[in-house]
């Protein structure tokens, strides 16, 4: 049984969908995470002081990470769940890695 294990990084707001698409696409294994991150949308700016310093920007927004671990005869499907829960089109819509399982 050769294993994936395949990192999605997705808007917040569609976190329950992925979720709920990774299982019933087979996943064995799935680990949710909260993160913050930028990609081709360049982000938001805000401010935020740390240790009574100046006020530094950062352009990082919210995201929501998931590690699966799937077989690899339920990628593709895993995939395809994934692409069509998270897509809208537009910038932000997230990213999609597949890596060899450890042991693999």
């Amino acid at each position: 049984m050769a294993l994936k294990e395949v990192i999605a990084i997705v808007r917040p707001e569609k976190a329950l969908e992925t979720e709920e698409a990774l299982f019933k696409s087979g996943a064995l294994f799935v680990s949710r995470h909260s993160v913050f991150g930028r990609g081709k949308e360049m982000g938001q700016q805000f401010f935020r002081s740390w240790f009574r310093l100046k006020s530094r920007s950062s352009s990082y927004l919210r995201k929501t990470k998931f590690s699966a671990l799937v077989e690899e005869k339920d990628l593709a499907k895993l995939i395809q769940q994934l692409i069509a829960k998270n897509r809208s089109k537009t910038f932000g819509d997230g990213r999609i890695f597949v890596l060899p399982a450890a042991g693999d």
